[in-house]
């Protein structure tokens, strides 16, 4: 449900909505940067220039650890693992796939029982992964958990040439416009510097206000999702001013980078694209470096990379990713299959100098798009934060734009059917991020299809539902 604070906020001045944004900036800001951060980011950028060796004694030493906390204090891995407890020195690299894998329903069905209850001691907070297959899951990240992760990303930032300090327009899913539907379309945090832009906006007639922002506050680098990059980039370069303004650099996440839009972001801003790949439960780090290849980062964890089979794919091979995260020790994830696919680069020699893998390819994130009169183009990561106003209440999900501004939200259930404050919740969702002009219909449906990579689909597009009712589906 939407919290009454959240409710207050929505109907505050835009003035006002700026304190509160930087109130909560000064929170996070105290959570996410201390000791355990910056002893842990002075190691990263010692330990990125390791061995293939090194880096492969370094994952085997963190995964014993990992896993004698796990089935010391995870009531999940305490079960699972049980046969592992006494011989968990005898678990390297080679033998790692005989701990069984853990599939996302395994953590939606009792994610209680993948909490490290001691670890909250230290202090807590509270995510949703992005649920971009429709089923998203609260995720606990003690403080240490947190600031190593923050850590691997002020990494990329070096490789970038910035140091994450400087100040940044940033664009993502959390709706920060409250009832407002004009400009400004950003608000503003003062302790992180930065400049918090809303991806519900952007069509036709406010890009040019979105761009104008960038210039007149002076922003240096900006990041978040490739979806509202690529439009800003492309009107943009639509309007002649490509590279007339440039920032230092751009960091793309969320979504899946393609050629492209990377080539049309480069050429609107004048100024390199960084890619990385990283996710609310914790998997471990896919950042790019200077050379342009994306690296797995060892340090974070392990990524194996599994035919249908459950065969190790070879390189060049597209494969599901089965993660093991070091840093995420509050819901520890242990052979995890996080539902995105890779492929392992052929050449693994990289002129950057760093022997860290080379990732040739990450899939699964393809941005399945809704579009509405009023806002335009939606992408899948925006519009899968819908379900984070009731998370708890659904299993799973999918979103079918069934034409111009009408759209089917089908859900499975946890436990009975949304009532009635729970469906005008999730109608207020799709009004923030497509406009008051839609319609939209909630249906209680048993099963979500599967598609052939065994994902389910978030989003059904207009194309897409047209093309299914041609040949007679649903």
């Amino acid at each position: 449900m939407v919290s009454k604070l959240e409710r207050i906020y929505a109907n505050l001045p835009v003035c006002l909505q700026n304190m509160a944004v930087s109130m909560q900036g000064w929170i996070y800001n105290r959570r996410r940067y201390g000791k355990a951060f910056n002893r842990h980011f002075a190691q990263l950028m010692k330990s990125q220039w390791l061995s293939a060796d090194q880096f492969e004694n370094l994952q085997v030493c963190r995964l014993r650890k990992l896993l004698r906390e796990a089935i010391e204090n995870v009531p999940y891995y305490r079960d699972s693992l049980e046969k592992f407890s006494g011989n968990v020195d005898l678990i390297n690299l080679d033998n790692l796939r005989d701990i069984p894998i853990v599939e996302s329903e395994d953590i939606r069905r009792g994610a209680q029982d993948f909490v490290n209850s001691e670890r909250l001691k230290l202090g807590y907070d509270i995510g949703h992964t992005s649920g971009t297959s429709g089923s998203p899951i609260l995720v606990k990240y003690d403080s240490e958990s947190m600031q190593h992760n923050l850590a691997f990303r002020s990494r990329l930032y070096r490789w970038a040439g910035i140091t994450g300090k400087e100040k940044s327009a940033r664009f993502s899913g959390k709706p920060i416009m409250g009832v407002h539907n004009g400009p400004p379309y950003w608000r503003y945090n003062m302790p992180e510097n930065q400049l918090l832009f809303s991806v519900y906006h952007l069509d036709g007639n406010s890009l040019s206000d979105y761009y104008e922002a960038l210039i007149r506050h002076k922003i240096v680098y900006l990041d978040g999702y490739v979806s509202a990059l690529f439009a800003i980039a492309k009107w943009i370069n639509d309007h002649g001013q490509s590279s007339s303004w440039r920032p230092w650099v751009i960091i793309t996440t969320a979504e899946t980078l393609m050629d492209f839009q990377r080539e049309e972001i480069e050429k609107a801003f004048g100024c390199r694209v960084f890619n990385f790949y990283s996710s609310s439960e914790g998997a471990p780090f896919i950042t790019q470096c200077p050379a342009g290849r994306m690296h797995l980062n060892p340090e974070s964890g392990i990524v194996e990379l599994l035919r249908l089979d459950d065969e190790y794919a070879e390189p060049g091979e597209e494969a599901r990713m089965v993660v093991t995260s070091f840093f995420q020790r509050t819901m520890p994830l242990i052979r995890y299959s996080i539902g995105d696919t890779a492929t392992l680069a052929e050449d693994q020699a990289c002129p950057c100098g760093r022997q860290m893998p080379v990732i040739k390819h990450i899939g699964g994130r393809e941005s399945d798009t809704l579009y509405s009169t009023e806002r335009g183009p939606v992408g899948s990561t925006a519009a899968s934060t819908i379900h984070n106003a009731i998370p708890w209440r659904i299993m799973a999900s999918q979103i079918e734009q069934v034409d111009i501004d009408s759209f089917v939200f089908r859900y499975i259930s946890n436990g009975e059917a949304l009532n009635e404050a729970e469906r005008t919740t999730i109608l207020e969702e799709f009004h923030k991020r497509l406009g008051n002009s839609i319609e939209v219909t909630v249906e209680l449906v048993d099963a979500i299809p599967k598609g052939p990579n065994g994902k389910s689909r978030l989003i059904i597009s207009l194309c897409d539902s047209r093309r299914r009712k041609s040949k007679g589906g649903q």
